[in-house]
């Protein structure tokens, strides 16, 4: 009978020993991916980009006044990323910069596959059920003087500090387009349809070209993202290009091309806000 008893106790002991480690585990941080996935969604149907070679004539997309183009470069920002859990506890993920890195500032570029998947680690053990993102840079990162990593001037989204960086650059052709564009990194002044939409802009100042155009954007999930030390979540989701140009606001490529300055980017920035949507979760 001692046996059986001790048998027993043992027994209750190792299955309170697993639960305490397995507990342990659960709570301990892990990490998350969160996959920026750019497309064009015609008919309902779900597209990836095609991306053509800069002066190409081959236009596969039509915006909302029924003008054709297509697009050589799609890139754009992300920052102050954070994730609320089903408690209303928010994780965010850290800011910082100096001459040689940053933290926190994501360059999704199209033609870079690996940019478009942000992954966050030390995340704490949760239930997740919302994101929270800026597509932009504000002050924290114009300010701090010259910035390396994504934030570096060499990948071409730098303006200057009064303008701050470009929180989302798109170039290419329209059939209907003036030309004459400037400032650009793939279109050429001599190009007659060529298009720049370099959209950005971290502050108000009255009376002047400088409009803050960083755009909040809150996403919620229709299902929780659970992250532990030994579960990674995908968090995807989608950013519909074809709606910068036919969402809310219509864009005109015969008019408004040409865009360089805050203050002439203010419909695409509320158009891009409008273009990002949760997709799913891979647990």
């Amino acid at each position: 009978m001692k046996n059986i008893f001790g048998l027993i106790i043992l027994f209750s002991t190792i299955l309170i020993f697993s639960s305490c480690n397995k507990d342990e585990e659960n709570a301990a941080p892990g990490s998350v991916e969160i996959t920026f996935d750019n497309v064009a969604i015609i008919g309902g149907v779900q597209k990836q980009l095609d991306l053509v070679t800069p002066g190409s004539t081959n236009y596969t997309y039509t915006n909302g006044l029924n003008q054709k183009y297509n697009i050589n470069i799609l890139r754009y920002y992300i920052s102050a990323i954070e994730l609320t859990d089903e408690n209303g506890t928010i994780y965010k993920d850290a800011l910082s910069v100096d001459a040689s890195s940053s933290k926190g500032y994501y360059l999704i570029d199209e033609a870079k596959a690996a940019s478009q998947t942000v992954t966050l680690t030390n995340v704490p053990a949760g239930k997740y059920q919302k994101v929270t993102f800026t597509v932009g840079v504000d002050s924290a990162g114009v300010t701090q003087g010259a910035a390396g990593g994504s934030l570096d001037a060499a990948n071409k989204m730098f303006w200057n500090w009064n303008s701050g960086y470009i929180a989302f650059k798109f170039e290419g052709q329209s059939d209907v387009s003036n030309g004459g564009v400037t400032g650009a990194e793939t279109i050429t002044a001599d190009n007659s349809k060529g298009m720049a939409y370099h959209v950005g802009g971290w502050k108000n100042v009255a009376g002047t070209a400088f409009v803050y155009n960083n755009k909040k954007v809150t996403l919620n999930f229709d299902t929780k993202a659970e992250i532990t030390s030994s579960s990674t979540p995908e968090i995807h989701l989608i950013f519909d290009v074809l709606k910068v140009f036919n969402g809310h606001h219509k864009i005109d490529f015969t008019g408004n091309h040409n865009v360089h300055k805050p203050s002439d980017g203010v419909d695409v920035a509320h158009n891009i806000e409008e273009a990002f949507a949760y997709d799913h979760i891979h647990q």
